[in-house]
Protein backbone atom coordinates (compact mmCIF):
# COMPACT_ATOMS: atom_id res chain seq x y z
CA UNK A 1 0.00 0.00 0.00
CA UNK A 2 3.07 2.54 0.68
CA UNK A 3 4.52 1.72 -2.57
CA UNK A 4 1.09 2.79 -4.37
CA UNK A 5 1.18 6.08 -2.40
CA UNK A 6 4.89 6.42 -3.42
CA UNK A 7 3.84 6.03 -6.74
CA UNK A 8 1.52 7.76 -7.02
CA UNK A 9 3.16 10.61 -5.03
CA UNK A 10 6.06 10.56 -7.97
CA UNK A 11 3.79 10.74 -10.72
CA UNK A 12 2.14 13.71 -9.81
CA UNK A 13 5.70 15.33 -9.16
CA UNK A 14 6.57 14.55 -12.68
CA UNK A 15 3.12 15.51 -14.35
CA UNK A 16 3.91 19.16 -12.16
CA UNK A 17 7.12 19.50 -13.76
CA UNK A 18 5.98 19.42 -17.51
CA UNK A 19 5.90 22.12 -19.66
CA UNK A 20 2.41 23.43 -20.51
CA UNK A 21 1.90 23.47 -24.52
CA UNK A 22 -0.15 26.12 -25.91
CA UNK A 23 -3.60 24.56 -27.68
CA UNK A 24 -4.20 25.27 -31.10
CA UNK A 25 -7.52 26.56 -32.67
CA UNK A 26 -8.82 26.64 -35.75
CA UNK A 27 -9.01 30.00 -37.52
CA UNK A 28 -12.38 31.58 -38.94
CA UNK A 29 -10.75 32.75 -42.76
CA UNK A 30 -13.55 35.82 -42.84
CA UNK A 31 -12.48 36.88 -39.75
CA UNK A 32 -8.75 36.38 -40.63
CA UNK A 33 -9.18 38.46 -43.50
CA UNK A 34 -10.92 41.31 -41.83
CA UNK A 35 -7.85 41.83 -39.09
CA UNK A 36 -5.15 41.97 -42.08
CA UNK A 37 -4.55 45.33 -43.33
CA UNK A 38 -6.04 46.25 -46.20
CA UNK A 39 -4.56 46.21 -49.92
CA UNK A 40 -2.63 49.46 -51.20
CA UNK A 41 -4.80 51.34 -53.57
CA UNK A 42 -2.67 51.67 -57.26
CA UNK A 43 -1.57 54.77 -58.45
CA UNK A 44 -3.42 54.47 -61.95
CA UNK A 45 -6.89 53.14 -60.01
CA UNK A 46 -8.52 57.01 -60.06
CA UNK A 47 -7.87 57.06 -63.83
CA UNK A 48 -9.00 53.63 -64.65
CA UNK A 49 -12.52 54.84 -62.69
CA UNK A 50 -12.97 58.55 -64.31
CA UNK A 51 -12.24 56.04 -67.91
CA UNK A 52 -15.03 54.34 -66.90
CA UNK A 53 -17.31 56.62 -65.83
CA UNK A 54 -16.87 58.68 -69.13
CA UNK A 55 -17.21 55.36 -71.15
CA UNK A 56 -20.68 54.91 -69.28
CA UNK A 57 -21.77 58.71 -69.95
CA UNK A 58 -21.15 58.05 -74.03
CA UNK A 59 -22.66 54.79 -73.78
CA UNK A 60 -26.10 57.15 -72.19
CA UNK A 61 -25.43 59.74 -74.88
CA UNK A 62 -25.43 56.64 -77.73
CA UNK A 63 -28.75 55.75 -76.40
CA UNK A 64 -30.15 58.75 -76.09
CA UNK A 65 -29.44 59.34 -79.52
CA UNK A 66 -30.31 56.50 -81.23
CA UNK A 67 -34.26 57.49 -79.37
CA UNK A 68 -34.28 60.39 -80.93
CA UNK A 69 -33.98 58.69 -84.72
CA UNK A 70 -35.91 56.32 -84.04
CA UNK A 71 -38.79 58.86 -82.45
CA UNK A 72 -38.51 61.59 -85.54
CA UNK A 73 -39.46 64.13 -83.54
CA UNK A 74 -38.24 66.38 -80.52
CA UNK A 75 -38.07 64.79 -77.55
CA UNK A 76 -38.46 66.69 -74.21
CA UNK A 77 -35.90 65.64 -70.85
CA UNK A 78 -38.90 64.10 -68.84
CA UNK A 79 -39.29 61.76 -72.39
CA UNK A 80 -35.73 60.76 -72.28
CA UNK A 81 -35.49 60.89 -68.49
CA UNK A 82 -38.68 57.92 -69.50
CA UNK A 83 -35.85 55.51 -71.32
CA UNK A 84 -32.49 56.95 -69.49
CA UNK A 85 -32.94 57.05 -65.30
CA UNK A 86 -29.60 58.86 -65.19
CA UNK A 87 -30.64 61.65 -67.82
CA UNK A 88 -30.53 65.06 -65.61
CA UNK A 89 -30.69 68.76 -66.31
CA UNK A 90 -27.29 69.48 -65.06
CA UNK A 91 -25.87 66.41 -65.96
CA UNK A 92 -22.97 65.24 -68.27
CA UNK A 93 -25.23 63.80 -70.70
CA UNK A 94 -27.04 67.07 -70.85
CA UNK A 95 -23.87 68.77 -71.56
CA UNK A 96 -22.79 65.97 -74.30
CA UNK A 97 -26.32 66.44 -76.27
CA UNK A 98 -26.05 70.26 -76.21
CA UNK A 99 -22.52 70.10 -77.84
CA UNK A 100 -23.07 67.26 -80.41
CA UNK A 101 -23.18 68.21 -84.50
CA UNK A 102 -26.36 64.92 -84.55
CA UNK A 103 -28.51 66.92 -82.10
CA UNK A 104 -31.32 69.93 -82.73
CA UNK A 105 -31.28 71.70 -79.16
CA UNK A 106 -34.07 73.77 -78.74
CA UNK A 107 -33.53 75.94 -75.60
CA UNK A 108 -36.96 77.67 -75.38
CA UNK A 109 -38.70 73.99 -75.04
CA UNK A 110 -36.12 72.25 -73.94
CA UNK A 111 -35.90 69.86 -76.76
CA UNK A 112 -34.09 67.40 -78.19
CA UNK A 113 -34.27 66.07 -81.73
CA UNK A 114 -32.28 64.22 -84.32
CA UNK A 115 -30.13 65.86 -87.21
CA UNK A 116 -29.74 63.72 -89.92
CA UNK A 117 -27.74 64.68 -92.69
CA UNK A 118 -30.23 64.70 -95.08
CA UNK A 119 -33.48 65.98 -94.11
CA UNK A 120 -35.43 64.33 -96.30
CA UNK A 121 -38.83 62.45 -95.22
CA UNK A 122 -41.20 61.66 -97.83
CA UNK A 123 -40.70 60.79 -101.22
CA UNK A 124 -41.66 64.01 -103.06
CA UNK A 125 -39.14 65.73 -100.95
CA UNK A 126 -35.98 63.24 -102.32
CA UNK A 127 -37.41 64.39 -105.67
CA UNK A 128 -37.32 67.87 -105.10
CA UNK A 129 -34.21 67.71 -103.54
CA UNK A 130 -32.48 66.01 -106.74
CA UNK A 131 -34.41 68.35 -108.86
CA UNK A 132 -32.90 71.56 -107.43
CA UNK A 133 -28.96 69.73 -107.13
CA UNK A 134 -26.65 71.95 -109.01
CA UNK A 135 -26.02 70.91 -112.68
CA UNK A 136 -28.20 68.06 -112.02
CA UNK A 137 -26.00 66.13 -110.54
CA UNK A 138 -26.73 62.76 -108.52
CA UNK A 139 -26.75 61.52 -104.88
CA UNK A 140 -24.84 58.52 -103.25
CA UNK A 141 -27.56 56.75 -101.78
CA UNK A 142 -25.65 55.50 -98.76
CA UNK A 143 -25.24 59.24 -97.79
CA UNK A 144 -29.63 58.56 -97.38
CA UNK A 145 -28.60 55.88 -94.51
CA UNK A 146 -29.09 58.15 -91.77
CA UNK A 147 -32.37 59.93 -92.73
CA UNK A 148 -35.89 59.53 -91.98
CA UNK A 149 -36.37 57.67 -95.32
CA UNK A 150 -37.27 53.62 -96.13
CA UNK A 151 -34.72 53.98 -98.51
CA UNK A 152 -34.89 50.72 -100.40
CA UNK A 153 -38.65 50.76 -100.97
CA UNK A 154 -38.36 54.96 -101.77
CA UNK A 155 -36.03 54.30 -104.17
CA UNK A 156 -37.57 51.29 -105.90
CA UNK A 157 -41.20 53.22 -106.42
CA UNK A 158 -39.55 56.53 -107.60
CA UNK A 159 -37.84 54.25 -109.93
CA UNK A 160 -40.45 52.47 -111.24
CA UNK A 161 -42.47 55.49 -111.77
CA UNK A 162 -39.45 56.48 -114.23
CA UNK A 163 -39.04 59.48 -111.76
CA UNK A 164 -35.28 59.07 -110.79
CA UNK A 165 -32.86 57.47 -112.41
CA UNK A 166 -30.37 55.02 -111.10
CA UNK A 167 -26.49 54.13 -111.11
CA UNK A 168 -26.18 50.87 -109.91
CA UNK A 169 -23.38 48.77 -108.75
CA UNK A 170 -21.67 45.62 -109.73
CA UNK A 171 -23.79 43.84 -106.99
CA UNK A 172 -26.71 46.08 -109.18
CA UNK A 173 -27.33 47.91 -105.61
CA UNK A 174 -28.19 51.60 -106.34
CA UNK A 175 -25.16 53.55 -105.70
CA UNK A 176 -26.26 57.10 -107.18
CA UNK A 177 -29.44 58.74 -107.81
CA UNK A 178 -30.52 61.82 -110.55
CA UNK A 179 -33.25 63.26 -111.31
CA UNK A 180 -35.44 62.22 -113.96
CA UNK A 181 -35.88 65.51 -116.42
CA UNK A 182 -39.54 64.11 -118.30
CA UNK A 183 -39.33 67.30 -120.86
CA UNK A 184 -36.53 65.30 -122.09
CA UNK A 185 -38.40 62.55 -122.72
CA UNK A 186 -39.09 62.75 -126.33
CA UNK A 187 -41.20 60.15 -128.56
CA UNK A 188 -39.45 58.83 -131.07
CA UNK A 189 -40.64 57.27 -135.00
CA UNK A 190 -40.39 53.41 -133.96
CA UNK A 191 -39.29 53.15 -137.21
CA UNK A 192 -36.31 55.02 -136.01
CA UNK A 193 -36.01 52.68 -133.32
CA UNK A 194 -35.86 49.28 -135.27
CA UNK A 195 -33.24 51.05 -137.77
CA UNK A 196 -31.16 52.18 -134.93
CA UNK A 197 -31.08 48.58 -133.16
CA UNK A 198 -30.41 47.09 -136.70
CA UNK A 199 -27.12 48.91 -137.34
CA UNK A 200 -23.56 46.82 -136.69
CA UNK A 201 -20.68 48.20 -135.61
CA UNK A 202 -18.22 46.98 -137.64
CA UNK A 203 -14.63 45.22 -135.72
CA UNK A 204 -12.37 47.87 -134.94
CA UNK A 205 -9.88 47.45 -138.75
CA UNK A 206 -12.77 47.15 -140.89
CA UNK A 207 -14.46 50.92 -138.94
CA UNK A 208 -11.21 52.68 -140.27
CA UNK A 209 -12.11 51.56 -143.19
CA UNK A 210 -15.35 52.57 -143.31
CA UNK A 211 -14.71 55.80 -141.70
CA UNK A 212 -12.14 56.59 -144.42
CA UNK A 213 -14.59 55.33 -147.49
CA UNK A 214 -17.26 58.20 -145.76
CA UNK A 215 -14.83 61.21 -145.90
CA UNK A 216 -14.93 60.80 -141.79
CA UNK A 217 -11.31 61.86 -139.52
CA UNK A 218 -10.64 59.64 -136.54
CA UNK A 219 -10.66 61.40 -132.77
CA UNK A 220 -7.50 63.60 -132.71
CA UNK A 221 -6.91 62.37 -129.51
CA UNK A 222 -7.04 59.13 -130.26
CA UNK A 223 -4.37 59.94 -133.72
CA UNK A 224 -2.34 62.13 -130.75
CA UNK A 225 -2.05 59.26 -128.54
CA UNK A 226 -0.71 56.62 -131.60
CA UNK A 227 2.26 59.33 -132.30
CA UNK A 228 3.25 60.08 -128.75
CA UNK A 229 3.72 56.30 -128.40
CA UNK A 230 5.78 55.87 -131.37
CA UNK A 231 7.65 58.99 -130.14
CA UNK A 232 8.41 57.05 -126.90
CA UNK A 233 9.23 53.93 -128.70
CA UNK A 234 11.44 55.76 -130.97
CA UNK A 235 13.46 57.94 -127.72
CA UNK A 236 13.63 54.48 -126.14
CA UNK A 237 15.65 52.58 -128.98
CA UNK A 238 17.84 56.14 -129.61
CA UNK A 239 18.94 56.24 -126.13
CA UNK A 240 20.45 52.92 -125.80
CA UNK A 241 24.37 53.43 -125.70
CA UNK A 242 26.76 50.81 -126.39
CA UNK A 243 29.80 50.54 -123.28
CA UNK A 244 33.49 49.96 -125.25
CA UNK A 245 35.67 48.30 -122.93
CA UNK A 246 39.23 47.76 -122.81
CA UNK A 247 40.05 51.29 -124.59
CA UNK A 248 44.14 51.37 -123.20
CA UNK A 249 44.00 47.86 -125.74
CA UNK A 250 43.57 50.06 -128.57
CA UNK A 251 46.47 49.83 -130.87
CA UNK A 252 48.16 46.83 -129.66
CA UNK A 253 48.41 43.56 -131.90
CA UNK A 254 47.55 40.94 -129.24
CA UNK A 255 48.99 38.34 -131.83
CA UNK A 256 52.66 39.16 -131.19
CA UNK A 257 54.16 38.17 -127.57
CA UNK A 258 54.92 41.45 -125.07
CA UNK A 259 57.91 42.94 -124.37
CA UNK A 260 57.77 45.55 -122.40
CA UNK A 261 59.67 48.77 -122.99
CA UNK A 262 63.64 49.69 -122.64
CA UNK A 263 64.31 45.85 -123.34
Amino acid sequence: MSDLLAQRKDFKKRVATQPVLAQRRAINPSTAMSSRAPPRQSANAPHIERAQEEASILTRVHQIITFLKQSQRPCTADEIRLHISEFRDDGPEFQHLTNNAKVIYTAKNNTFAYRPEFDIRTAEELVEYLRKLPDRGGLEVKKLADSYLDTSSVIAELHKKQRILIMSDKTKRPRYIFYNDMALENAIDEDMKTSWLQLQVPDEPELSREMERAGLKRMQAETREEKEEKDVKKTKKSSRITKITNTHLVGIDLTKDYVPEGK
